[in-house]
């Protein structure tokens, strides 16, 4: 059992529960399950027991349609400042149907340092009735002065089976499988190849690892146009693959760690991806 999280539940059955929330560790399907399971904790309007799930309310935040409870992903590769500002505008509205407004900020690990000083004055003055739920996967990157007036709540990371029995049962089994296992079971990672597609993954890093060993410049034409977010997981299995080696190319695994830091840096992806294949060619 996770006490953290079991004694925030019980904090929110009694009406304890703090402003702002960490969820960190884990994978963001859990973390998320975790928030929105704590949105319909404090919004049900069941006399039964809470949460219910068969609510009007408990039922509109699990499809994702109530007013007052609100996912919130970086738009970018990053969450900046001009995203947290537009968000700040939405938490100071007043309550539409809820007892309480509940905002999950997934990535908050990737808040740019404005943005996290720009979320640091919602948190310092929030809003009645209002909770806000951080979720990271390393929360140690975020301010200090954000980690220090958090309620902490720790997720292990799961092994295959239990990360398998966390997914939604619309997901392919096999798919799932073989996403953890290009993610070198990081749950994250592998949560993020299942978003993307686990046969484009595939099709991506087999065409570029083809184009390297061929020393085929031309091989690399077919691998684009190509998103930032995509380069950067497809460059994070790259870099796996390299580790899994059994003699480790240690060349390799800087170009490829510079590549991942130029992407997160905004730089084009095309123009990144075509000089990591320059240096890796042999």
């Amino acid at each position: 059992m996770n006490v953290a999280l079991h004694l925030i539940e019980k904090a929110a059955r009694d009406g304890r529960l703090a402003h702002l929330l960490l969820f960190h560790g884990g994978s963001s399907p859990e973390r998320r399950k975790a928030g929105l399971e704590i949105a319909q904790r404090m919004n049900c309007t069941s006399d039964q027991e809470v949460p219910c799930g068969h609510c009007p309310s408990c039922k509109k935040i699990l499809s994702g349609n109530h007013p007052d409870v609100e996912v919130v992903k970086p738009a970018k590769m990053s969450m900046g400042i001009e995203q947290v500002l537009d968000w700040q505008e939405r938490v100071y509205r007043k309550h539409y149907e809820g007892k309480y407004k509940v905002f999950i900020l997934e990535e908050a690990d990737k808040l740019t340092i404005p943005a996290a000083n720009a979320l640091l004055k919602v948190i310092e003055e929030p809003p009645e009735r209002t909770i806000i739920i951080l979720s990271a996967q390393n929360a140690e990157v975020l301010l200090p002065t954000i980690q220090s007036r958090a309620q902490a709540v720790y997720f292990p990371f799961r092994g295959e089976k239990e990360w398998l029995e966390s997914l939604d049962e619309s997901i392919d089994s096999w798919e799932a499988q073989e996403a953890f296992r290009l993610s070198s079971h990081n749950p994250e990672l592998a949560y993020e190849i299942l978003t993307l597609g686990v046969e484009k993954v595939k099709e991506w890093t087999q065409g570029f690892e083809q184009a390297v060993e061929d020393g085929d410049f031309l091989k690399l034409f077919p691998l684009f146009p190509l998103e930032k977010k995509e380069a950067e997981i497809y460059l994070h299995i790259l870099a796996l693959g390299v580790a899994r080696k059994h003699k480790v190319n240690p060349q390799a695994m800087l170009a490829i760690g510079q590549a991942i830091d130029q992407i997160q840096m905004q730089a084009n992806p095309r123009l990144v991806i075509e000089g990591l294949a320059l240096k890796l060619f042999r």
